[in-house]
């Protein structure tokens, strides 16, 4: 495929890319792409997403943090109950701590708290092979809470199903304190953040009995499900993921899981990993999976500790405390030493949390994009992108429609003056470049730029996808690591005069590149000609990690000033340049778009200094 003749450095161990040419778009789509190669280039480059480790960004394990409840109501949105069986294997399993003893027929009343309830796959299953238990059962998920009082089966009298995210709210406010027999935590700690299972244990330790107990199933370390994912750039931590959907998985040791709860003030009554080799004939594949079980008693001896939420306990700290030599985990662990053979099973065989979703989800289709309809005002742009629920599995934050660009699009088509008859360039432009696109329509020239070879060539797909509606034959794209002087000086040479107006949408969200982004600009703006407005420097970016001080801080040292920032929630915006008033504005219907208008945008505009301008290099 012939796309901006665009070639990897064979110099650089953090796969940082260089431009050979800058390429016009048209002379793409007729197959007229060419040029000479113009060599490496030694100069280190920061990426704004780094690629040099399979780990994601701190930014997105933040995000996911954050959107954790959102993404588990989406799951049950889609999949309702019908993701996972039924787990009547519990019964076989766990009898004796329902039952009190192995040799107890009295049936008493015994209280159970299911913590992560889902869709009900646990508790109905449990209330049917024991009809004498009474049920607390908790998501954080309102949707799956739904779902379990719309069962069948459901009866106020032997359930009480309620909202509840374990790792903020307090168990108390809905369950007695001392009054639970038995928790049950079936999949739930792996979707927890690790730093923040601790706390989790501590709030289950305010509603169990002394002496009650806590029964853990879950992944174990080197499960099939780990395995394809730690060869996609889902990671977070170690032995820590977040699948397509947006949801994580946390996968256990025997020693991670049983020194957690000891940390937590338990006793280890079991703890096993069972490993089998599940045949599905229909779809010729085969899957080792691993999963993890433990029961944890709390002493009668003790008391519970009142939830103390003024400090995080790290659940880091709970895998690196020493076990005692006399602890239970340690007998275990020795009495497991010899090795087993694992069995082969066939699907229907096994009663495991399997069925086709699960299995799609690790043996899934590859990944298919999607057509949507972006409007910016009057105008209708048609893109190829990753469906939402799957843009943040790929590192390069170019496949992601950021609210940004949504934002800066509608100011840049609304305010024409800013653009008209310039020559304008877009850093980090997406693999869609809507505020390239929407200045194509009064700009003299824009070139857009990018960082990532593969944002590069879906951006190829769009544009020829928009050819009819706007006049891409004006739009130049290419590679460019900010900083890269090859690169620079390769986009220089194609537009000899510099630009006349530099954008970029969400391009300050990491400090360490915030340097490299002023530096670029500086070496690419023109140089003020009479009767032009003066080369300005127009950033959208939401409010994160780097703090408008800092990025205001960072421009003056490379000679920038700040003429004005200001909130998209302004219909109507007026600042100086140099003596000229500068008016932007926002239409009626781009004001009332939700995506562009979040409380956390801002826009900020800068030029360089006046006496920076008078020592500037030829």
């Amino acid at each position: 495929m012939q796309f901006c003749d665009l070639h990897l450095c064979s110099h650089c161990s953090c796969s940082c890319r260089r431009v050979r040419r800058v390429c016009n778009v048209m002379e793409i789509m007729d197959g007229q792409a060419g040029g000479a190669d113009t060599g490496d280039s030694n100069n280190k480059n920061v990426q704004i997403y780094p690629l040099r480790s399979n780990v994601v960004s701190p930014f997105l394990r933040e995000m996911y943090e954050k959107e954790a409840k959102r993404n588990w109501d989406l799951f049950y949105k889609r999949n309702a109950n019908r993701f996972f069986r039924d787990r009547h294997y519990l019964e076989k399993e766990w009898r004796r701590y329902f039952l009190g003893s192995v040799t107890d027929s009295s049936h008493e009343t015994k209280t159970v708290l299911e913590v992560g309830c889902g869709a009900g796959n646990t508790i109905f299953p449990l209330f049917a092979d024991f009809p004498h238990l009474f049920i607390h059962a908790c998501d954080f998920s309102p949707r799956a809470v739904n779902l379990v009082k719309s069962h069948k089966d459901y009866n106020e009298s032997y359930f009480h199903v309620f909202v509840c995210d374990v790792t903020s709210d307090v168990l108390t406010q809905e369950v007695a304190p001392s009054s639970v027999d038995v928790v049950t935590l079936v999949f739930v700690l792996s979707a927890i953040a690790p730093e923040k299972m601790l706390h989790v244990l501590h709030n289950v330790k305010k509603v169990l009995k002394p002496g009650g107990h806590v029964l853990v199933r879950d992944y174990a370390v080197g499960d099939l499900a780990q395995e394809r994912l730690d060869g996609k750039d889902q990671k977070i931590g170690e032995n820590f993921y977040v699948r397509g959907d947006g949801t994580r998985a946390f996968y256990f040791s025997e020693e991670s899981l049983g020194n957690l709860f000891l940390a937590a003030g338990f006793t280890l009554e079991d703890i096993r990993i069972h490993c089998r080799n599940v045949e599905n004939r229909s779809r010729r594949i085969t899957m080792h999976r691993r999963w993890i079980q433990g029961a944890f008693c709390l002493s009668s001896l003790q008391s519970s500790p009142s939830l103390d939420t003024s400090t995080s306990e790290c659940f880091s700290y709970a895998v690196q405390t020493e076990v005692p030599p006399h602890s239970s985990l340690t007998n275990v662990l020795e009495r497991k030493s010899k090795k087993q053979s694992v069995p082969t099973v066939k699907v229907a065989a096994l009663e495991i949390d399997l069925t086709e979703g699960v299995a799609a989800q690790m043996f899934g289709d590859p990944v298919t994009f999607e057509i949507t309809s972006i409007q910016i005002d009057n105008h209708i742009i048609h893109a190829k992108i990753l469906p939402k629920e799957l843009q943040h599995t790929f590192k390069s934050t170019g496949f992601i429609l950021w609210e940004s660009a949504y934002a800066l699009a509608h100011l840049l088509n609304s305010s024409p003056c800013l653009s008209a008859g310039k020559t304008v360039l877009e850093l980090g432009c997406g693999s869609v470049a809507l505020c390239t696109l929407v200045t194509s329509l009064v700009a003299k020239r824009v070139v857009a730029t990018d960082g990532d070879l593969g944002t590069l060539e879906l951006l190829y797909e769009n544009l020829k996808r928009n050819s009819q509606n706007f006049p891409v034959e004006k739009i130049m794209c290419c590679q460019l690591c900010w900083g890269d002087q090859e690169a620079i000086d390769a986009l220089k040479g194609s537009n000899r005069e510099g630009f006349q107006l530099v954008i970029g949408t969400d391009v300050t969200y990491v400090a360490e590149a915030l340097p490299l982004l002023f530096e670029t600009c500086r070496a690419v703006l023109a140089e003020p000609s009479s009767g032009m407005l003066e080369p300005l420097v127009l950033l959208c970016h939401v409010i994160r990690n780097v703090s408008e001080n800092e990025i205001i801080c960072m421009a003056e040292k490379y000679g920038f000033h700040l003429y004005s920032a200001w909130c998209p929630q302004t219909k109507e915006h007026s600042f100086q340049v140099n003596g000229s008033h500068v008016n932007v504005s926002l239409s009626e219907e781009s004001m009332s778009n939700r995506l562009a208008f979040s409380g956390a945008l801002r826009f900020m505009c800068f030029g360089l200094s006046q006496h920076k301008l008078r020592k500037r290099e030829n």
